[in-house]
This record gives C-alpha cells, structure tokens and sequence, in this order.
C-alpha cells in the first residue's frame, strides 16, 4: 500500500480563555485526525502560548476531500480531568483538490457547543501524498484495508494507527488470491503480525449474520452468502424488505496452517433473491481472518459492515450488514454472541462500523424545527404554590418545565427549557451531522421536565422510523425515493397516567417507552428536513419569522364528537367499589383532569353483581350507558382514510388467501382451488384500481411528505396491479399464486403505515373509586367515519368486543387475569356528521337525562347538613348541583319530573348468582365501667346496625333449604370465645383483645343456606338493549358515611 503523512505545526495560539482559579491557565494543544492523535507539551501560566513544535501522523491511505484535522486546547490540571480551552476543525479538502501540498490556517476556537471563544490557534500543514503519485489524487489504494471509525484515547495510541486503515479488512478488491497477499500493516507504526506456525491444526470459524439495513432497492427479497476458504453458506431468503433480520450462525471448519489461514478472505454479500443471478448483487464486504484474528479475543461482537459493490467501490454505500465473528483453536472457549440492544438510538453505532477502502459515506444534515407542545401533564408538586397563594392571594404556576431531545444514532441535541409552561413555544432549529445513509433506522424524541432538587423527569417518548417518512427508488419501476421528512405535524407522546403523585408512579418507566403508554401526555409540533453534503456549523437557532408565518396554516382545528354505546360489561375483576368507564382522545372526555371542560365521558357508577358461576357483571339490564366527548383536532382525513383504505384491501387479501389454504388442506378439486385463486386475484385487481383518497377544501393541508407517500402508495397500487394482473394470465399452480399473493400482501402491509398521524388514539379507562384500574387502547382511525365505505374505519360504529388489560411495563410479568371484557360501539367523526352515528342506532331509543345526588351525614343519625359534601351534588360529591338551578339548554324542554334512581345492583337480591348463602346476625353486649356485660339495647343487628328481633327472624328465601344451624364464626379478629370490643358500638374499630375502656363488644353467628335446587342465575335476566341512555354523571364515589340517593329529571326533547 502507498502511504501517505500529514505533517502539522503548532505555532501558537492568542486570547485563549483562563479558567483556573489561581494563576492562568497551563494549555497543550492535541491534534486528531482519523483516531490519530499527537500532542504538544504544556506551556505553564501563558494564555498566549507558543509551541512551534511539528506533530507527524501517518496516514496510511491518502485524505479524502471529506476529511478534518481536529485542533484541541486544553488546561493541564494536575488533579482531575484536563478543561477544555477550545477546539476548531479544518477541512483538509484543499489540500487534496486545491493544488496544494501545505496550508497554514489563523483558526478561531469554539467551546463544546460551538460557540465561539474568542481566542484563535495558528498552525501549518503539510500533506505527503503516496509515493508516485501527486497529492492531488485522492484514489484509495485498491488494495486497501477496511476503516474503522473508531477514536482511541491517548494511552491507546498504538491500536488507534491499527484501526486507521482498517486492520488490513479488504472489501474493495475483486478477491484474486493475489490480492490476499497484500500488506495489511496500514500505517508506519502499526503493529507488525507475529510470525505465525506453518503446522496444520485444526480451526473453527464461527460467523453469525444478524441483521442488515437500509439495504438499496425496492420490494427486494435478500438472502446472505458468507465465503470463506472456498465454502460458501447461505441464510433464508426474507420477503419484501430492506431491514431483513437473520439471526443465523455458520460454522467452517479447516485443518490448515496458522499461517496460511490468516491470509484468507471471508466474504459477506448480500444477494436480491428476486433478480436475475448476473444482478442479484446488492453489497458485499470482504475481510481477511488476518484481521478477526487480532482483535480482543479473536473476536468480532455486533460489528457493523458497510457494503459496498466490489467492481465499483466508487458507486457509494449498498447498505449494512451486522455480524458477529470468531476464530476457535484448539482449546479456546467459544464467547457468547450476545443479542444486539434493539435501543441503538442510545448508541454510537457509526463509530462500531468497518467500511471499506475507497467508499465514502456522504455527509448530511438533519434539521428539526421544533415549534410548539400543548396539553402537557402537570409534573412538580403543588406544595410550595399552596404557601404563595396564602401570601399573595394568586398562584398562576403551571407545574411543568419542559424541554426536548431530539437523539439519532448516540447523537443528542436539547431545545432550551420554558419554565413554569404546559404549552410552551420552542420555535428552536436544532440540527445534527450524520453520515448518510446511516444503519441507525430510528429518531428518538423525548420531552423531559426540568428539575431543580432531583433529576429531571421524562413526560413521554416517542420514536420516528427513518424507513417510514423516507423511500428508496427503483430504477426498474420508474419510481424515485426521497430523504427523510416530517412534517409539519403534531407528535403525540403517551405514558404513564397523568394524575401527579407525590409518592411517585410505579408506571413512570412507560414515559421512557418501555412498554404500550397507557395515557395521552401531551404532543409537539414538529418538522424534519435532511440535506446532503455538509455537516452543520452550530447545533441550534431560531426559526425565521417567515417560517412561523407558513407553518400557522397546519394549526386550524375542526370540531369532532367521539361517541361510544356500552352493551354489556362482564369479567369485572374489581367488586370492591362501584365500577365505571371512561371514553377520552387526548385530554378530552379525562375526568380527572381539571384543565379540560367536564363532559359526559363516564358510564354511571354501578356496583358489579356476580354471574352464578365465576365472573361479575355490571346489571345495565335493558338501559345501556352512552358516552359523547366534544374534541378538537387538526383535519387529516386525507392521511387517515388511506390507511382505512389499504387496510380494507389487506382484511380482504386476508380473507382470499385463507380461503385457498383451507381449499388446499381439505384437498379440493384442483378445479376449484384454481377458482378460488382466481377469484383472489381479481379481487386484489379490482381493489388496487380504486384511487386512494385526496386531499379536501378544509382540511390540514398536505405537506412534502404527503405527496411522497401519496405518489409512491400509488406506484405500489399500480405496479400490484400490473403484477396480479401477469399472475392471472400465466400461472401455473396454486402453490406459486399463494406465494404471489403473500408477497403483494406484504407489500401493501409496508405502505400502510402512517408516520403522520397526529390524532390521539381513543382511551377507555375503567375505574373503581377514582383509581384507574385497566384501560384499552384504540387507533382513532379504526372508529373514524367516512361517507365513502371504502374509507371508513373498521370498527366505526360496529360492535367490537374489547378486552381489558393491566397496565404494565415490558419487565412486568403479564397478567393473567382479565380486568373486564366490554361489548361496546364507538363512533368518531365530524361534528356535522353526527347524524350518521344516530342513524346506526335503530335498536333502542336515546334518552338524555339530567341528574343530581341527595347527600345525607350519618352521626347517631342521618343529617343533610355534614361536612366534605353539599346537600346536593354530583356522584364524586365536589360539585354543588342544585335541582333548582338546573335549567334545559336552549332548544330543549322538561320531559317529566325529578324520580328516584336508586343504583343498578339494588335490584339484584344480595344472594343473587349464588348457589350458596350465609347468613349472618351479630349479639351484642355493653357493660358500664367496671361492671359486667349483659344484653345490648338492641341485641340483635346486622353488621350495619340494623336490627333483628332474634336469630330465628331471618326467613329462609322460597327455594333454600338451611345446610347447618347457626354457629360461631371464628374465622375472624376475635377472642376464643368469638367476642371482637370496641369502645363504642357506632364508631366502629373492633378489636380482638379486651381492655378496661372498651364498652362494647358483638360476636358474629354463621348459617349457610344452599338452593333446593341448584342452578345458575343466566346473564339473560339483564337483557338485551332496548333504550339507550345518555348519563351526565361526573363522578362515581361514595363515602362509606355518606346516604346517598338519586335523583333524575330527563332533559330531552326539542321543542316542535
């Protein structure tokens, strides 16, 4: 190989900061360039140093015109890490295009945020190309190593010159045995390779191929072929993707010398099954066992490759491949492969890649424009705010901090923090360099709460797929791709529930995005633009005026009502306190959120009764509950109803090709398995000629993105199209069209994603007691109506079966047990088309009714006046509602007047779905101090107090039979002779031990009762809906003191 030098002088350096405490500072200068590195000596006390000291660095193979020399100075500090003064970078392009063979550079210094410093550092230049060749030429030897990008520190100096070049990696020759035979030593100071044994022995080389990315083409099929001393592997063939995961091992074993195997090649390439064998080539990467044999363990682990084409190495990145590789003599312990992390957002990938001599990666520039975020959850706690508002009569504190990361492949930048800001105004450009096209496949944001006592805390995360809001293009089906894009468009975040807690959130690891968030946290404004060619000078600015003008248009709202209709609810796990659910989209329809208007977003709170055999149930009997939320929301039913559309075509792609395996396991005629083929195919035809839907007046005006994805859904459709429609005319067998229909099924499965789907998914929360307790999540399109059938969502007004579950993260064992199983129907739309979800409601009559609780305070006896609840109230007991002032809204009338409603489960006997019963009855005692017990005024009570003449006046119900006779219980806190004391019967507070002050006490006596005849009580005593009811209940709890009752007017009918 043709080396090549770079030679710096470090002159001087003028106005640097001083940052010691005593004295000034003591700085050296360190120069970098591809891992290597040299360093100045320290000049003491001196903020305006000179050095004039020359630094030589073997390169190895020649610049390239993207290559930098990194200029660092530092503060020499005896203890502790070394301050950093200031550090520049200088573009060496000149150098290799200019002309010129040295340049001599006044640079001005910034700090870590690429701000300037004021000072400046003067060094010069001088580049020595390879010998025979002028310094102009910037060709990579052919022969050429792979090179890492990996940076050593300075006490690993030496292995940084090993990993310059690569370690002698090829990949850019043709793979001639004599290219094998190259110098793999790279630079001057590389380590030279022992002289290895010429005695045969026997090795074993274990390669595992994981994953690739980013791989070129489109609607490809790639397989993996490893080489490797004349044997070849090869991985299964995955469908229709460009991001195939592998996870396959090959074993090669050779009986040869030590010295001729560490001059062989393995080649990884990665083939297009669906081509031709003359062009199935996609990439390949070739490295001698030279190399893996001298890394850290003759050891490879989750190394990344870059592929490139060996005939044309100039032709730019293929894609990447992820390997894990290892050399095993005789005795040597075979490592574990261990599983890549699938968080590699939080990962310097780039610098963990092994590319080839001679193919560049392109430098590029992600721009975020990060504007604004809405509807944040309250974070800090409230008890400071409490002391100002005594003081000062006001407390205007929203409790919330927030700040964004945006982070790419290890890389991280911040907007600033808007203190005190629940819809804060960044209007921020953060920008951050990459190589393009990076294997990192995946955008991290993730808004956080500032904190000035603790670390700060995560509101919520969210992930943007580079492979969805960016495409490749296909010169073989005319179609052009595009670089990453997003928005303008809002981002939602979802996480742990919103109520604050004091004490913390066992849930508060779903902000992080371990695990399905259960709760909407808010969403930000957001747009993403990606340019080729350079890298950015600083990481963050403000938008433009003009730029804040044209993004106001993507921010009108539309009005829209979600309406939901419960049916039935059973498996209720919860039996404790009465049970209700919640319908919400974003923060509307969250009751227990106070920043919203309250609707009627709840069911009313029902006691669950138990079905005879197992489970409970709420008794809705023939009066099912209705929910409706008021909302507003950006217009993007353009987005949404492609979606709606394309998942229409796959339910029925579905729906054919199951219909074939079936006609194929029952061994049909192969007449009408072609039949049913056919009948698929033309069906897939029919639907792949229909247009998708286009953007309307009114809506959320489309941006770059959407026509993109608009243009290549499209191209997809009509090239389906085209191919069903070949398939039809010249298929052979059912087998091959089954495998045809797979791969449309999988092509049409990747372009029905929506990247920009700004709608907050709806929420059904089910609480007990003012806890939530289990929730389900629905995508908003899947309810979201449309007049065009086709567009219209799967479930938008149908009866769907939703099950229940827990919330949990990802380390949580799942749970068993089902919180509750619902029979329901939601409906989401505009609010002009909320005549269609009335239209779908032909099974019952719709009642809206009004209503208030009565409130009593029992203290020896029942009183309305009592502290904690007004007289008359809602359910929770905090809002004040007087039937008085309860007026209809304009339009409507008063139907009939105010009737007691007592709760649902009143209806149902206590003994109800119960085979068996027991009865209880409780004797009571008093005793006067220092005197003995005798009979109570009321001896016989239940355990509420109520009373019963004696155990004998509890009647047997018609169709038991007593099982034993009345006995003690002492299967509870009690004595041994079964007395529980108190010191007063109506306060409560039983204990099992008798002390001087106790004046009470009671012992339970137990029958069990048994049907005559058992049989389970059917769920049919509930009914079937008839009329549907509309609650506007706001709350659920009752105290245990409290006597509540129920009082209803119906608010309903229009004037005529």
């Amino acid at each position: 190989m043709k080396m090549s030098k770079l030679i710096v002088t470090v002159d001087s350096a003028a106005n640097l900061p001083n940052v010691d405490t005593f004295g000034e500072s003591d700085p050296f200068c360190i120069v970098e360039i591809k891992g290597l590195k040299g360093q100045t000596k320290v000049i003491d006390n001196d903020l305006n140093p000179v050095w004039k000291e020359k630094i030589e660095l073997d390169l190895g193979p020649p610049l390239s015109p993207d290559d930098k020399l990194t200029v660092t100075v530092k503060d020499h500090e005896t203890i502790g890490p070394d301050k950093l003064l200031g550090m520049c970078e200088i573009a060496l392009k000149d150098l290799v295009k200019g002309g010129k063979s040295e340049m001599e550079v006044n640079a001005p210094l910034q700090d870590a945020n690429k701000r300037a410093v004021g000072a400046t550092v003067k060094v010069m230049i001088v580049y020595v190309g390879p010998k025979g060749k002028d310094t102009t030429d910037s060709s990579p030897s052919g022969g050429g190593g792979g090179q890492t990008m990996d940076a050593e520190d300075d006490d690993e100096e030496e292995e940084a010159f090993d990993q310059a070049d690569g370690g002698g990696g090829g990949g850019g020759g043709s793979g001639k045995k004599s290219r094998r035979k190259r110098n793999v030593g790279g630079a001057a100071k590389r380590k030279t390779r022992a002289k290895l044994s010429t005695k045969l022995q026997d090795f074993q080389i274990r390669i595992r191929i994981v994953e690739a990315r980013q791989l070129q083409g489109a609607n490809i099929s790639p397989v993996c072929r490893v080489t490797c001393y004349n044997q070849m592997k090869q991985t299964r063939i995955k469908k229709s993707t460009n991001s195939p995961y592998w996870g396959e091992t090959f074993f090669f074993n050779f009986n040869v010398s030590p010295a001729d195997l560490m001059e062989e090649l393995v080649e990884c390439g990665v083939f297009n099954s669906r081509r031709l064998r003359s062009d199935a080539m996609i990439g390949a990467f070739k490295f001698d066992l030279g190399m893996l044999y001298e890394e850290d363990g003759h050891v490879f682990l989750n190394k990344w490759l870059l592929l490139s084409d060996p005939e044309d190495p100039q032709g730019g990145a293929k894609g990447y491949l992820k390997i894990c590789a290892v050399i095993l003599g005789p005795g040597d312990e075979a490592p574990s492969f261990k599983q890549a992390s699938s968080a590699d957002e939080d990962e310097d990938i780039e610098s963990n890649l092994l590319r080839p001599a001679g193919v560049q990666l392109r430098p590029a520039t992600f721009t975020l424009r990060v504007y604004r975020a809405e509807d944040l959850p309250k974070m800090d706690t409230e008890i400071f705010q409490g002391v100002r508002k005594i003081f000062t009569g006001t407390s205007t504190k929203e409790l919330v901090d927030p700040y964004l990361v945006f982070q790419f492949a290890g890389k991280e930048v911040r907007t600033e923090t808007k203190y005190t800001n629940d819809h804060p105004e960044w209007n921020e450009e953060l920008r951050m360099g990459l190589q393009f096209p990076s294997m990192c496949e995946r955008i991290k944001l993730q808004m956080f709460d500032w904190d000035r006592m603790t670390e700060d805390d995560i509101i919520g995360t969210n992930y943007i797929d580079i492979p969805l809001i960016s495409a490749q293009g296909d010169t073989d089906k005319d179609s052009e791709g595009y670089l990453p894009m997003f928005g303008p468009c809002f981002v939602n975040f979802y996480g742990s529930p919103r109520e604050f807690s004091e004490l913390g959130d066992q849930y508060e690891s779903l902000n992080e995005g371990k695990g399905e968030g259960v709760a909407y946290r808010g969403r930000v404004l957001l747009e993403l633009k990606t340019e080729l060619g350079e890298t950015p000078e600083q990481s963050k600015e403000e938008i433009g005026n003009d730029q804040l003008l044209k993004v106001q248009k993507f921010l009108r709202r539309r009005k829209y009502r979600l309406h939901a209709a419960f049916s039935s609810a059973s498996m209720i796990s919860e039996v404790d306190a009465p049970v209700e659910f919640e319908i919400s989209i974003g923060n509307y329809g969250n009751k227990l959120d106070e920043s919203v208007p309250p609707t009627a977003s709840t069911t009313q709170p029902t006691n669950a009764v138990f079905d005879g055999v197992h489970f409970y149930f709420l008794p809705w009997g023939n009066t099912k509950p209705c929910t409706v939320v008021e909302s507003q929301w950006e217009d993007i039913g353009f987005r949404l109803h492609s979606i709606n559309f394309l998942h229409r075509i796959l339910e029925k792609l579905d729906e054919n090709i199951e219909k074939i395996h079936v006609a194929i396991k029952a061994k049909l005629p192969d007449e009408e398995q072609a039949q049913f083929t056919i009948a698929a195919i033309d069906d897939l035809i029919v639907m792949c000629n229909k247009d998708l839907p286009e953007w309307e007046p009114g809506q959320s005006p489309a941006n770059e993105l959407d026509l993109n994805l608009q243009s290549l859904r499209e191209n997809e459709l009509k090239n389906i199209r085209r191919a069903a429609s070949k398939l039809r005319e010249e298929c052979t067998s059912v087998e091959e069209a089954v495998n045809e229909l797979d791969s449309f099924r999988n092509q049409i499965r990747a372009i029905a994603i929506e990247p920009q789907n700004s709608f907050p998914d709806v929420v059904i929360w089910m609480l007990c007691a003012d806890k939530r307790i289990a929730y389900y999540r629905i995508p908003a399109y899947e309810v979201l109506f449309s007049k065009n059938e086709d567009f219209c969502g799967k479930f938008c007004g149908k009866v769907q079966n939703v099950q229940f579950k827990s919330p949990t993260v990802k380390s949580d064992d799942p749970k068993l047990q089902i919180p509750a199983l619902v029979r329901l129907m939601v409906w989401l739309g505009h609010e002009k088309d909320e005549n269609e979800w009335h239209k779908m409601q032909r099974e019952g009559n719709l009642s809206v009714l009004a209503e208030t609780y009565e409130n009593e305070w029992f203290i020896i006896k029942w009183m309305k006046n009592g502290p904690g609840r007004p007289a008359w109230s809602d359910a929770s007991g905090r809002v004040e509602i007087l039937k008085e002032k309860l007026n209809p809204p304009p339009g409507w009338k008063w139907d009939k007047d105010w009737y007691v409603s007592p709760e649902l489960s009143l209806f149902y006997d206590k003994d109800a779905g119960h085979s068996e019963f027991t009865e209880d009855v409780y004797v009571n005692e008093t005793r006067l101090p220092g005197g003995a017990w005798q009979d109570a005024k009321v001896k016989y009570t239940d355990v509420k107090g109520d009373p019963y003449s004696d155990m004998q006046s509890v009647k047997l119900p018609e169709g038991w039979r007593w099982k034993d006779e009345w006995k003690v219980d002492f299967n509870r806190p009690c004595d041994e002779e079964g007395w529980e004391y108190t010191v007063e019967a109506s306060m409560g507070g039983y204990v099992p031990v008798e002390k001087m002050f106790h004046m009470c006490r009671r012992r339970r006596y137990i029958r069990a009762r048994v049907l005559a005849q058992a049989a389970a009580v059917e769920e049919n005593q509930v009914g079937t809906a008839t009329p549907i009811i509309v609650g506007l209940w706001l709350a659920e709890n009752r105290l245990a003191e409290n006597r509540t009752m129920t009082t209803r007017l119906p608010t309903p009918t229009p004037f005529e």
